[in-house]
């Protein structure tokens, strides 16, 4: 079975993204990973816009199972883990956004929860390709993902570097930003329900927006407080010079994979390259190779389990 997050379209159905907010939004099209799947995909509602723990994800209890997903934040990542399970994030510009509610644009990647890597690294090829309706992609028309047959060397990162520490405040202090200029569509004009009974703009604003989550309105307000005044040059354009330093940092040859044992990385989303998160010998293990590399890291995951 090959599950999708209700925050990807399917002609017909609920995409909600897991808000009340978007419950009588019914998808006018196919996400263009819906289209390429070419079978019956079940809708899944995880957490609203991904900003929240989604809970179990035990339900992908056979190798065929998948799950398609928008992960920023690491939730459904970490929590893949804990469930003994996969969470492959492809390569940012592989794989078709067309469809897919946005939460942060510069990080949104449509990623994969499966038992099973060499299944799931089927499915990735499967999805990935080209799309012109994605301005954000790379021209190749077609990928194909599978273990190579060459020496793959795994390094270990030196957990010690201060970009560790600090990716977890850019990621937070980007996605915020970014969210808030996302999620301002939702306001019972542009988008969204419309109530009728309302005596003031401000009024209805209020009961309108009410209906999100207590994180989503915690990421509204943060990222509006980060892009104003004085703000935007202290945190975020700082954040953004700091993303561009961990981006420039994060080189290596394709024969190499860089292995991270902390829950808390997010190089692979500031940066836009693959990952592969799993449970190595009851730890957190977290794999990333270069760009549109994803075969090293099913090379790299399978000489670790021998």
């Amino acid at each position: 079975m090959i599950y999708i997050d209700d925050s990807i379209m399917k002609k017909g159905e609920n995409a909600a993204a897991g808000s009340k907010i978007l419950k009588n939004f019914f998808s006018p099209f196919d996400a263009t990973v819906v289209i390429r799947l070419g079978e019956e995909a079940r809708h899944k509602s995880l957490c609203e816009f991904g900003l929240g723990n989604p809970g179990s994800l035990n339900f992908i209890c056979d190798d065929g199972d998948a799950l398609l997903c928008n992960d920023i934040f690491g939730f459904v990542r970490r929590q893949a883990v804990r469930d003994k399970l996969f969470y492959i994030r492809p390569t940012y510009g592989t794989v078709s956004r067309y469809g897919l509610i946005p939460t942060a644009s510069s990080m949104d990647q449509i990623g994969i929860v499966c038992k099973s890597p060499q299944k799931g690294f089927l499915v990735l090829s499967k999805i990935s390709g080209h799309d012109e309706n994605d301005g954000a992609m790379f021209l190749e028309k077609n990928y194909s993902f599978s273990a190579k047959t060459e020496k793959i060397t795994v390094r270990a990162f030196d957990e010690k570097l201060p970009a560790l520490n600090v990716s977890e405040q850019v990621l937070h202090i980007l996605a915020y930003a970014e969210i808030c200029a996302n999620i301002s569509r939702y306001d019972g004009i542009k988008f969204g329900p419309c109530e009728i009974d309302y005596r003031s703009l401000d009024g209805f604003y209020k009961k309108i927006r009410s209906e999100f989550a207590y994180e989503t309105k915690l990421a509204a307000i943060m990222g509006s407080a980060l892009l104003s005044g004085i703000n935007y040059t202290k945190y975020y354009e700082k954040a953004m010079k700091i993303r561009r330093l961990i981006k420039d940092a994060l080189v290596f040859d394709s024969d190499q994979v860089l292995k991270v044992n902390e829950e808390g990385c997010h190089f692979a989303v500031l940066s836009g390259l693959p990952s592969l998160a799993f449970s190595h010998n009851g730890s957190y293990t977290e794999l990333i190779a270069k760009a549109k590399n994803e075969s090293a890291l099913l090379s790299a995951w399978e000489a670790l389990e021998k």
